[in-house]
């Protein structure tokens, strides 16, 4: 069984990758836009185990709506996505979704917060 961040880290790439190419913490240098880079963070609470997951969405066009898109089917896929498996269940809340501006002016950005919350049993 693995621990409860590599289990929801491994859950959540499944769910990215049926939108958007997807990285954890970073993106290989030669990546095909669009892509997705997320990170895991983690809080704590004495009911469930409450995870953060932040996904950065990058593409390189000057129009914004394939990335928009990208966006908008990330928020459907996993905004109240509930889950229960053997040794742990989680729900999923769209938290926000912000833009970010890259020190690279042409790369357009948009950063999504979700909060995961997980039980362990």
């Amino acid at each position: 069984m693995d621990k409860p961040r590599i289990f929801i880290r491994k859950e959540l790439k499944k769910s990215i990758e049926n939108v958007v190419t997807a990285y954890f913490l970073n993106a290989h240098p030669d990546s095909k836009f669009p892509y997705s880079v997320s990170d895991i963070k983690e809080s704590n609470d004495e009911v469930h185990i409450p995870y953060y997951l932040e996904i950065e969405i990058q593409d390189e066009t000057n129009d914004t709506s394939q990335i928009e898109k990208i966006c908008d089917e990330l928020k459907n896929l996993l905004d109240r996505k509930r889950e229960m498996y053997e040794n742990y269940a989680y729900i999923i809340f769209f938290d926000s979704c912000s833009t970010k501006i890259d020190e690279e002016k042409f790369i357009k950005v948009r950063v999504m917060t979700f909060e995961i919350k997980m039980y362990q049993y």
